[in-house]
């Protein structure tokens, strides 16, 4: 799995996470990382290269900084299943085999970039109001993903991210 970072989250994982300094190109296994701040508190918003399918997640401990794999993962698998079903041939999908290690990187395309800064201006907007991200964190997460984008050609992440996952289906 490929996380690749955005500079802010690059600083605050450098302590725990080797970075490494190459190039990659979207792939099925990539996914995009910045750092956003709501109500004082640091969360990682992890977007998927291709299909665009977001969710953020508390980042602000070392304990979640060093497990931020194991965050992800699991984060990963509860949107998926809410979003989009529990069928087990998207998990495996979803997640390669075993041996395939966690590389952190630097970002290189910045259409997928700008399309987290729209999450991330989404997100912001949302939030307003009563209520604390506590409480809407869940219904947050799904908003992200029905969100019509352009580098999806005005398509949802949701929808794409379903013909991704089942796209090698028999």
């Amino acid at each position: 799995m490929i996380f690749s970072c955005t500079k802010k989250v690059l600083d605050k994982l450098k302590k725990y996470k080797p970075i490494e300094i190459v190039k990659e190109e979207i792939g099925p296994y990539n996914w995009y990382v910045d750092l956003i701040n709501l109500e004082r508190r640091n969360y990682f918003l992890f977007t998927h290269s291709e299909t665009l399918f977001s969710f953020f997640v508390y980042a602000g401990t070392k304990d979640q900084l060093k497990n931020i794999e194991l965050i992800f993962a699991q984060k990963l698998q509860e949107q998926v299943i809410r979003d989009i079903g529990t069928l087990e041939a998207y998990q495996e999908k979803i997640f390669p085999s075993e041996d395939l290690p966690h590389r952190f990187i630097k970002t290189n395309n910045r259409s997928v970039v700008g399309s987290m800064v729209d999450f991330k201006n989404q997100l912001y907007a949302h939030n307003e109001g009563p209520g604390s991200i506590i409480d809407k964190y869940d219904l947050l997460n799904q908003m992200l993903n029905k969100i019509p984008m352009s580098f999806l050609k005005y398509d949802c992440p949701k929808k794409r991210m379903k013909q991704f996952l089942e796209m090698t289906e028999e």
